[in-house]
């Protein structure tokens, strides 16, 4: 892609390269043409020249121009449509589009054999191996994501072994955030435990890690429809759960779709819970059999949902200021103890207290603030020296 986008001729000088062919020859300089791989500008000016082809031949291909825009990320183009026919006029836009400047889509993947082109590239769709794009693995045949877990036992775990396979764990969509929750409580405890990195963690975190990561391998048999669309659907609806506890806290998103028949379709869609599961964790073994977390709770599976209540309705607002002011009190805190000077510790207290209380109209006029918050930071100095 980037040697298909060609550089103004007046920079093409800022990418000059010395080439030597042979050491008893002289050096010969290049010029690059073309965008240059590894150059700080080069992802930028890919996506900037997908977005002018948009705006030059958004008349004449509308359905590729928003896909262009939006789908593309560098030379991948992640995209898809309700129907076949519409899959199909998108791919022989995208085609046609692209040829306008001499860029060409080379390999295809689809979840239908009927959206491969028959060429030398073509993705062999008889294989049943995932196909990874940005670190998501998806399974074309099925249209499932699915995850593959590949951990190393450590025989004597560290605080710095656990930490290296909690980061191996990718997972943008959060389709398994109370397993990560689990994780993450783990090396909350670690911390708590104060040891070193290199250190063997204790009996006990050290027979339960072990465990854990051995129990991660059950994530390798989990399938997450990536469709969540139902062509007959009158009812669309978005609910969100969110929970804290002690040790963590989480939310999760499910789409709720009703058909015209009225049938209820629930799916999670990204985690952002039902909450208790996520603030709290499960362990890998369990979170495939876990209907709570995959389809919500069941009430949302009924045909009927009446989420409003007007018992929990607030219309006294003057009483719900009154508590917010109750609540919120501000220790008035001294942050010099023995000032050398009284104008410096005048200042100093009159900084953190404009800090505390988030005053920005204290910010740019710095003689604005002199007069208030010097006699503010004077009135407190004397209270606390001072018996009440």
């Amino acid at each position: 892609m980037y040697r298909m986008i060609n550089i103004d001729e007046n920079q093409r000088k800022l990418q000059r390269i010395l080439w030597e062919e042979d050491v008893n020859k002289p050096i010969k300089t290049y010029q690059l043409n073309t965008v240059t791989y590894g150059t700080v500008s080069a992802p930028y000016l890919a996506m900037r020249t997908l977005k002018q082809i948009s705006i030059d031949e958004g008349k004449n291909f509308p359905i590729a121009t928003s896909v262009l825009c939006n789908d593309f990320y560098m030379d991948d183009v992640l995209s898809g449509a309700n129907t076949l026919d519409a899959a199909k006029s998108l791919q022989h836009q995208l085609i046609d589009i692209l040829k306008t400047t001499q860029m060409s889509l080379q390999t295809w993947c689809g979840n239908t054999s009927e959206l491969i082109p028959t060429t030398k590239n073509e993705y062999d769709f008889s294989s049943t191996d995932e196909i990874k794009t940005l670190g998501i693995a998806w399974k074309a045949r099925t249209d499932c994501f699915i995850f593959k877990v590949k951990v190393e036992q450590n025989a004597h775990p560290t605080k710095r072994s656990v930490l290296s396979i909690i980061a191996r764990l990718f997972d943008p969509l959060g389709s398994l955030g109370p397993v990560f929750t689990k994780a993450k409580i783990f090396m909350q405890q670690l911390w708590l435990l104060k040891i070193d990195w290199s250190e063997r963690l204790p009996e006990k975190e050290a027979c339960e890690w072990p465990e854990f990561v051995k129990s991660l391998m059950n994530l390798n048999d989990i399938n997450i429809e990536r469709c969540i669309v139902i062509q007959s659907t009158v009812v669309t609806e978005i609910h969100g759960f969110c929970e804290t506890s002690e040790k963590a806290y989480g939310a999760a998103i499910y789409a709720r779709k009703v058909t015209a028949a009225g049938d209820v379709k629930v799916k999670l869609v990204a985690k952002q819970n039902p909450a208790d599961i996520i603030s709290r964790g499960l362990d890998p073994e369990r979170i495939q059999q876990s209907d709570l977390w995959w389809f919500g709770p069941s009430f949302l599976q009924e045909r009927l949902v009446n989420l409003a209540s007007d018992s929990n309705d607030i219309h006294n607002s003057e009483l719900y200021q009154r508590e917010l002011l109750q609540n919120a009190t501000i220790t008035e805190l001294f942050a010099v103890q023995q000032p050398t000077r009284w104008h410096h510790l005048l200042l100093v207290n009159g900084h953190v207290e404009r800090r505390l209380c988030k005053k920005p109209q204290f910010y740019k006029k710095r003689e604005g603030r002199r007069f208030v918050e010097l006699r503010r930071s004077g009135t407190l100095a004397l209270k606390m020296v001072m018996p009440q």
